[in-house]
């Protein structure tokens, strides 16, 4: 009978969970003086001793990811990446709350 390869061992990751930088490099294709900076400006929070030691919230993934595309893609600086996330999430808060309100007005 052939051999089996190996799973790893793998489990979903929710909104409370936090990450190793190291790791949201990797997943969000971010360098971490990037990521060092991002944390600098209050763009995501973090929790450690040391860059290589930090963990951020799984829920700032989001934020993470974009900032490093429009890095990455657009050549967007780290404060020009933070300040477009920024805009990014209070339009989308505002569009929530339109859509709320137009549910109130139309009942």
């Amino acid at each position: 009978m052939p051999e089996v390869p190996a799973v790893p061992d793998a489990r979903l990751l929710g909104e409370g969970d936090w990450i190793s930088v190291t790791e949201v490099c990797r997943v969000c294709l971010i360098d971490m003086p990037a990521v060092v900076e991002l944390v600098d400006l209050g763009v995501v929070v973090s929790r450690g001793a040391s860059p290589d030691e930090w963990l951020v919230p799984v829920a700032s993934l989001w934020r993470l990811r974009v900032a490093g595309r429009l890095m990455r893609d657009l050549g967007v600086n780290v404060t020009g990446a933070a300040l477009a996330v920024e805009l990014l999430e209070a339009r989308g808060e505002l569009e929530r709350r339109i859509r709320r309100l137009e549910r109130l007005v139309h009942e």
